[in-house]
């Protein structure tokens, strides 16, 4: 019968001393923590908490960005308003029955030597006119090279009749008037008398 070390034992439990109940506590409540902070800090695995974050920051990217607010268009640079051009003043009665129209002088058909004569027949185009409408009065100035330089009206127009009748002149071609044996810049007074059938109205001097 080998050694017995009953008595042994039993001296080492009489020297340890019994834990109380809120001994037993406080130990279960620190070992509750530090099995926590073991679990915090260990290293993710692969596949497990570090996919779902970068699946979070991918969704995050990938949201539409609201959209930038179109920029207003750009407005077109306002037009200047046109220059009045020398056929758009109106003619100044110096005396005499001379006109100034801009820096020039237009002499009348009495002070002439020769008058302008048409280098070609004028023809006026048929205008369809609602109702009666009155003679008009055409200023066509010249200049002393036969060019037409501006075409004036007197007096209430038909708008209509003006619009057709004002391009014709402004293209005619004369034979320049002469004065003291030189060409000169004239103008011509023209009545036209608007016709019911479509014959051209008649010009008269």
């Amino acid at each position: 019968m080998g050694p017995v070390f009953d008595g042994g034992l039993r001296g080492a439990g009489r020297g340890m001393r019994r834990w109380n109940t809120t001994e037993r506590l406080l130990l279960a409540l620190w070992l509750s923590l530090l099995v926590h902070a073991a679990l915090l800090w260990l290293p993710l695995r692969p596949g497990q908490w570090s996919g779902w974050h970068e699946a979070l920051r991918v969704r995050l990217r990938g949201e539409p960005a609201p959209a930038a607010a179109e920029p207003p268009p750009i407005a077109p640079p306002l037009a200047e308003a046109p220059q009045p051009e020398q056929d758009d003043m109106p003619p100044e009665d110096i005396g005499d029955d001379r006109l100034r129209l801009g820096a020039d002088i237009y002499y009348p058909a009495r002070e002439l030597d020769q008058l302008a004569q048409e280098r070609g027949r004028i023809a006026l185009p048929d205008v369809v006119l609602s109702g009666s409408t009155q003679p008009i009065e055409v200023l066509v100035f010249i200049g002393a090279g036969g060019r037409v330089d501006a075409v004036r009206f007197e007096g209430e127009v038909n708008a209509k009749l003006a619009d057709a009748v004002a391009p014709v002149f402004r293209g005619a071609d004369y034979q320049p008037a002469r004065k003291d044996g030189r060409a000169v810049k004239s103008y011509k007074r023209i009545r036209i008398e608007p016709q019911t059938e479509a014959a051209p109205p008649p010009l008269s001097h």
